[in-house]
């Protein structure tokens, strides 16, 4: 039971003195019954309130630091501007409670029950919430600054604002959680769930965000400067003016993010998803496309000079007119890529698959091709002066006006392409004649075998005139050829038990 003199001395202007002159009395309000009590500003820090009813109780700016609370009854109390430094809230149901601008430094909410908890501006610095519901909590612009919040629950919540720097979130489920303005900077939220929340502006430098889940999430003019974003999930997030540099993404999927204005530079974006990804408008710095898979991306125009694209999937991707000087597409996949007018001087293009790739009016100057495969190309117009063409699979590929110029060539498999008025070097010029006649020897063979179609036509249309005229002449004929499938018809339509006269 709570000390009568301590409950006597709390509510009059004594309280203080009182707690002055005997600073190692520990105030007793054991299961005392102050509901409705008017608190404010009163000193109770180390106050034993164990099972205490404090229901509606106005405790705005009082001092609670290291007060046991422990089956406390807090239904509609105040504790704004309380200092709750060091308190444990374990386990407690304090859904109604405001605690707006409260000092909770040090105190733990394991277990608590917050939903809908009216916490704005509070100071949770180092705060442990492991565990807890915030579910539709209003947290604006409160202060997690190295809190543990593994395990907890806060979908819905109202987090604008809010600090999290250096805070654990992992595997927190932040699904449609309002974050606009809030910083995670350095926080450590591996696998965060973080899908449909508005990000707008956040700051999230240096975090760990490895495995996140940022599905269909706001993500507008976000800051993720040097974040670990490493098989994290971006599929349809808005990304529009996002700073994405010196970040280690690692097997992102990026599909159907929209880009637009965002700053991309200096990331490690190996193994991406980029399928479909339009990067006209996103400020593209250098990075590593290792192994990505950027099939249908659209980089017409881009500046990817000496970037790293090396295994990289860019079948029917769009990369006109680029700049792609010293860039390293060794072993790429590069089958129906537009790559029409592009910048491809001294790049590695080592055993790539460019089967029916539109190469054409490229400056492959000194290029590295070695070994790859570009049957049924278009190379028309292109330069591979100086290039390394050695084992080129070129079979059926369209190489008119193309400059080879002192191209290394050994090995190139020509069969079926079309040289003509191509500039080969001179250990090609036996091919060239072979090309020629072979293209001589296969044009006139389809120009045959047009004129046997034609004269075949000639012949069905004379037959027919011909048909025609006897069927004029001779009327049996005429009959015979009205009445011919006659006998057949008659036969069909005959009853089954009707028998033929000849029988």
């Amino acid at each position: 039971m709570a000390n009568p003199e301590h409950l006597r001395l709390v509510f009059t202007s004594d309280w203080q003195a009182w707690r002055q002159g005997n600073p190692r009395l520990v105030p007793d309000f054991v299961e005392a019954d102050l509901r409705g009590a008017d608190l404010s500003g009163k000193d109770l820090s180390r106050a034993i309130l164990s099972r205490a009813d404090l229901q509606g109780a106005n405790l705005t700016g009082a001092n609670l630091t290291h007060a046991q609370i422990d089956g406390i009854d807090l239904d509609g109390a105040c504790l704004d501007e309380a200092d709750l430094s060091n308190v444990r809230f374990d386990l407690l149901d304090i859904r109604s409670c405001s605690i707006e601008r409260a000092i909770l430094t040090g105190a733990t909410f394991r277990g608590a029950n917050l939903i809908r908890a009216r916490m704005r501006g509070a100071r949770l610095a180092g705060v442990n919430f492991e565990g807890g519901m915030f579910d539709l909590a209003d947290l604006a612009e409160a202060d997690f600054t190295g809190a543990s919040l593994r395990g907890v629950r806060m979908e819905g919540a109202t987090l604008t604002g809010a600090r999290f720097v250096g805070a654990n979130l992992e595997g927190a489920p932040l699904s449609g959680c309002n974050l606009e303005g809030a910083t995670l900077e350095d926080a450590y939220a591996t696998r965060v769930q973080l899908n449909e929340a508005n990000l707008k502006n956040a700051r999230l430098t240096k975090g760990n965000f490895r495995e996140a889940n940022f599905h269909q999430a706001n993500l507008e003019g976000a800051n993720l400067e040097a974040a670990d974003l490493c098989h994290a999930s971006f599929n349809g997030a808005n990304l529009e003016n996002a700073r994405i540099v010196g970040c280690d993404a690692q097997a992102v999927d990026f599909r159907g993010a929209i880009l637009l204005n965002a700053e991309i530079a200096g990331s490690n974006l190996a193994a991406c998803q980029l399928q479909n990804v339009d990067f006209r408008s996103p400020r593209l710095g250098k990075v590593t496309m290792v192994r990505a898979n950027l099939t249908g991306a659209i980089l017409y125009r881009c500046n990817l000079r000496s970037f790293r694209l090396e295994q990289a999937k860019l079948d029917g991707a769009d990369l006109r007119e680029c700049n792609l000087e010293a860039a390293n597409f060794e072993e790429a996949s590069l089958t129906g890529t537009q790559l029409r007018g592009s910048r491809l001087r001294q790049a590695n293009l080592k055993r790539v698959s460019g089967i029916d790739a539109d190469i054409s009016g490229c400056d492959l100057i000194l290029a590295n091709l070695r070994g790859s495969v570009l049957s049924r190309a278009d190379l028309r117009f292109s330069r591979l002066v100086g290039a390394d063409c050695r084992d080129v699979d070129l079979r059926f590929a369209d190489l008119r006006h193309a400059d080879l110029t002192n191209a290394a060539v050994g090995g190139l498999r020509l069969w079926g392409s079309r040289v003509s008025r191509s500039r080969l070097p001179l250990v090609l010029l036996p091919w060239k004649i072979i090309l020629a006649l072979s293209a001589w020897f296969l044009a006139s063979q389809r120009r045959r075998e047009e004129q046997e179609a034609k004269e075949q036509q000639r012949r069905i249309r004379e037959t027919v005139k011909m048909v025609k005229t006897l069927e004029e002449r001779d009327a049996r004929l005429r009959r015979t050829l009205a009445t011919s499938s006659r006998p057949a018809l008659d036969q069909r339509a005959r009853p089954r038990d009707e028998k033929d006269p000849g029988d």
